[in-house]
């Protein structure tokens, strides 16, 4: 298995597991939270397992964080005043947060765009096709 693989994998498995602990605790707290995210666990063990399926379905994740990613920065510039930032125990509100949340959204997009690029290189493809065939 590549280490590419292995990365990308275990991050989608602990963001699933996070997502899992989220809802959780909001049970815990008599909230209903419905949080997508915890698709992300099996995704990750099918990532690990080399899978052709999860690594279709860790693209679709990936445009999905795309999507919300231009979402957020149509949200922030359209209405800089709902801006809201903590940045080191600090809280931020209004247009003076808008640079930190397009900061934020620019690194996460970098972030997708890193994971998409990994998820289908040449090293990923051969791995997924080669443990598909058997």
């Amino acid at each position: 298995m590549p280490k590419r693989i292995f990365i990308i994998g275990v991050l989608f498995c602990l963001s699933g597991v996070l997502a899992i602990w989220d809802v959780l605790a909001d049970i815990l707290q008599s909230h209903i939270n419905l949080n997508f995210a915890v698709f992300l666990l099996p995704v990750g063990i099918g990532l690990l397992r080399g899978s052709l399926r999860s690594q279709w379905w860790a693209r679709f994740w990936i445009i999905l964080g795309y999507i919300l990613c231009v979402v957020l920065v149509e949200m922030v510039i359209v209405s800089p005043g709902s801006s809201h930032v903590i940045w080191f125990g600090r809280e931020i509100r209004g247009s003076s947060a808008v640079p930190y949340d397009l900061l934020f959204i620019t690194l996460n997009a970098a972030l997708l765009y890193v994971l998409h690029r990994l998820l289908y290189s040449e090293k990923a493809i051969a791995y997924f096709s080669q443990t598909s065939a058997n």
